[in-house]
């Protein structure tokens, strides 16, 4: 420990540029273990000396107090003390609004790695409200940093934008914010649930449409007219298979007669949690009839065969034949409005469970 805080000395701003380079590259070799975080989370001088050097005129400086950064925030207890020093102690280093303000630059060399540091520190839930207040006057800057590829000059992609609008997403205010017309974000986040070049970028946005469809407050909003956010559900989920007119018929213009180099989703996890924003959506009455009038069960029909045929992932089988499972009944079988609304003993759940599956099972062979 006497060691790690001898290092402080030689972080300071006015101090000579070889001794800090020094310095700072040991600390940053530190923050690879938990041994070494543990130390350097422990004092505070040195963490303020590292917030202050992630703003040098150096570069390489700049760019190594940023990467011990994104190591320190990288488990729960980290964010919060570096969120929390960061707020108390040195109140003119309001950490979430510089990350902003390097993101939304243009010319800023380091705006992925401070979106790295920002996805870190919002992933914890308990700091998420306060970094809305910080971040709110910039969201649809961020938006579009997001939504422009070529945004940035210096060749940051800004892919972790997309798991930090989906950490905001976790709470309520969030959701909100993310809906609101005047902000127009889910809008312009929409179309990267499909952006190839990226899982970091798809998994993000698919998590903000898979929080956003757990609160039924918002159901109507993404079963909406233009059916936008639907067709960033289904795509990923649909292959080249054909079907005939009248199913072509029924599903949203955008998913009408795909060509055969269509290829799904490759990874499971997005796909399981696509079919879970489905599931969601079949909550009430009114949306699992807009599901099944827009060929929702006939995609799943085609998906379940591809996801089975070839023994993929049994998560993602389950998953889909879960909200087959409620498109194919009938109103009346079903006989309530939200399902939601229920509660179902635990010691009969698993047997309805086995017993729909069996049933799905059939009619998707």
């Amino acid at each position: 420990m006497d060691s790690v805080r001898e290092l402080i000395q030689f972080l300071q701003p006015n101090q000579r540029l070889d001794l800090k380079a020094v310095a700072l590259t040991h600390v940053l070799s530190l923050t690879g273990s938990a041994e070494g975080k543990d130390a350097i989370l422990s004092l505070d001088d040195l963490l303020m000396a590292i917030f202050g050097l992630t703003l040098d005129a150096n570069a390489t400086i700049a760019k190594d107090a940023v990467l011990c950064l994104i190591n320190l925030t990288a488990e729960e207890a980290g964010a919060i003390k570096v969120y929390e020093l960061a707020k108390e102690v040195q109140p003119s280093f309001v950490i979430a609004e510089v990350a902003a303000k390097k993101i939304i630059d243009e010319q800023a060399d380091l705006a992925d790695a401070w979106s790295m540091v920002l996805s870190n520190l919002t992933r914890v839930e308990s700091l998420v409200h306060g970094i809305l207040d910080t971040l709110e006057p910039t969201l649809q800057q961020l938006a579009k940093a997001f939504a422009q590829l070529d945004y940035n000059k210096k060749k940051s992609k800004l892919h972790y934008l997309a798991p930090i609008f989906c950490n905001l997403t976790q709470v309520q205010r969030g959701r909100e914010l993310c809906c609101q017309p005047k902000y127009r974000l889910l809008e312009k986040l929409l179309p990267f649930a499909s952006f190839e070049e990226s899982v970091v970028r798809r998994g993000g946005t698919i998590g903000i449409i898979k929080n956003i469809c757990f609160d039924a407050v918002y159901h109507d909003v993404i079963l909406n007219d233009q059916d936008d956010i639907l067709v960033a559900l289904l795509q990923p989920l649909c292959g080249p298979e054909e079907f005939s007119d009248e199913e072509n018929e029924k599903l949203p213009i955008e998913l009408q007669y795909l060509p055969e180099t269509k290829t799904r989703e490759t990874d499971p996890d997005l796909r399981k949690m696509l079919l879970e924003c489905l599931l969601q959506l079949c909550a009430t009455r009114r949306c699992r009839e807009v599901l099944r009038a827009k060929g929702v069960y006939e995609i799943l029909r085609e998906y379940h065969k591809w996801e089975a045929k070839v023994g993929r992932e049994s998560d993602c089988v389950l998953a889909c034949e879960n909200v087959v499972d409620i498109l194919i009944k009938k109103e009346e079988e079903i006989g309530l409005d939200n399902y939601k609304s229920v509660e179902v003993p635990t010691e009969h759940t698993e047997k309805f469970i086995q017993e729909d599956a069996a049933y799905v099972k059939t009619l998707l062979d």
